[in-house]
């Protein structure tokens, strides 16, 4: 090869550089290869010594990136040399793939510890500010239940604040014009407020009933039976039972709540609804609706607050009782208990602490990391590029 050839193709091989480097360099090899050829040198003979062009230029490109990173050390400038120090040589190339692969869950390390520890120092804010200045409230449990028979929604809130809330409604309820109706007052006090052909009016049941509804009620002075079929409602009682119903304008019934002991009412698509007191204490009363699709039961105390909560839809089921929550479907099974006396924000604090402090310690940990990979890929470097420099001794450095 000739002198102009291996200038010009060392000149587009280092076209990646600024013009005013590429320039010093090609005069730098032209001044080398002169004086080798007035020492009595061939041509071809320099030329060859010198290698291959396109070999020589990535050299002097990881050479020239080094300088580069020696005024401005940042990270991008060093990953610009072990780039360059790379395209050297195949060994290179493979220790640069699990590099990079480290380099990635480095970065990801950073993004799930801040996230941990931010979602832990929210936590500790919100539930800290809770407890400390009962605001905001936290101490509800939504959870909702859907079938294709019947909704069931129950808020677990602080019994010594707010009592606790149960509503049960059907997913197919004909009658819009109680929509916008106001809650009645019996839903602050935890009882369940509307079903799709009964509701709960201050301290009465109140029903509307469609055709092909059956309703059994046992109350203190007898027994009520409630039919309606093909649009004809018969009435029919013992003792003085028929004296507790009391017909409204709407033509709807009502009765009083404290006056029944058992109430069963089914309608025409298999629906059911059974209430009953517990012989042993008459305040407590429990709770049990049936859909084609799903079973919900539950458990008020005195104060109307459920303390016991069973819902099922084929496979699955969700319990809560107490201090315990048991989910249930086909393949899993999740069970939480609390201790007597905790509450559900007091352990969503102890786990918000949890996961500020595990937070911190990862993204420390990440930062202890990063400092050592740079201080390590400092030194590799420097030792790829003093050998890069003992490879070209004896040439002109740029």
């Amino acid at each position: 090869m000739k002198q102009d050839a291996f200038i010009q193709q060392l000149r587009q091989e280092l076209a990646s550089l600024p013009k005013q480097a590429v320039d010093e360099i090609v005069a730098d090899y032209r001044e080398y290869i002169g004086d080798a050829l007035a020492a009595g040198r061939s041509e071809e003979e320099v030329i060859a010594a010198l290698g291959d062009p396109a070999k020589l230029a990535r050299e002097l490109k990881a050479q020239a990136n080094y300088r580069q990173w020696e005024r401005h050390r940042s990270f991008s400038n060093l990953m610009r040399v072990v780039t360059s120090i790379a395209g050297l040589g195949l060994l290179n190339v493979i220790l640069l793939v699990p590099f990079m692969l480290y380099l990635v869950l480095l970065t990801a390390g950073y993004a799930a510890s801040a996230g941990i520890a931010i979602a832990g120092l929210v936590t500790v804010l919100t539930l800290g500010s809770h407890q400390a200045f009962g605001w905001p409230n936290v101490d509800s449990l939504p959870m909702s239940f859907i079938g294709n028979g019947f909704n069931f929604d129950f808020d677990s809130d602080d019994a010594k604040k707010n009592g606790a809330k149960a509503a049960v409604a059907s997913d197919d309820d004909d009658d819009d014009d109680d929509d916008d109706k106001p809650a009645s007052s019996t839903q602050a006090a935890g009882l369940p407020t509307e079903l799709r052909d009964m509701k709960i009016v201050g301290d009465r049941f109140v029903f509307s009933l469609p055709d092909g509804s059956h309703l059994d009620i046992v109350t203190k002075s007898g027994v009520l039976s409630l039919r309606k079929h093909d649009n004809k409602l018969d009435i029919n009682s013992t003792g003085d039972a028929g004296s507790l119903l009391t017909k409204q304008s709407d033509g709807s019934f009502s009765i009083a709540r404290d006056a029944v002991k058992v109430l069963s009412l089914k309608d025409e698509d298999g629906t059911r609804v059974d209430v009953a007191r517990d012989s042993s204490d008459p305040q407590k009363v429990f709770w049990d609706i049936h859909s084609d699709d799903g079973h919900v039961s539950f458990e008020q105390d005195e104060h109307g607050n459920p303390t016991r909560i069973a819902m099922n839809s084929g496979s699955d089921a969700l319990v809560i009782d107490n201090h315990q929550l048991s989910i249930d479907s086909k393949h899993n099974h999740f069970h939480f208990k609390t201790a007597p006396g905790a509450s559900w924000s007091g352990l969503a604090l102890a786990y918000g602490f949890v996961a500020l402090f595990g937070g911190i310690v990862g993204l420390l940990l990440c930062v202890w990391l990063t400092r050592a990979t740079w201080r390590g890929l400092v030194r590799y470097v420097k030792s790829q590029i003093d050998l890069l420099t003992a490879r070209l001794e004896g040439t002109p450095a740029p």
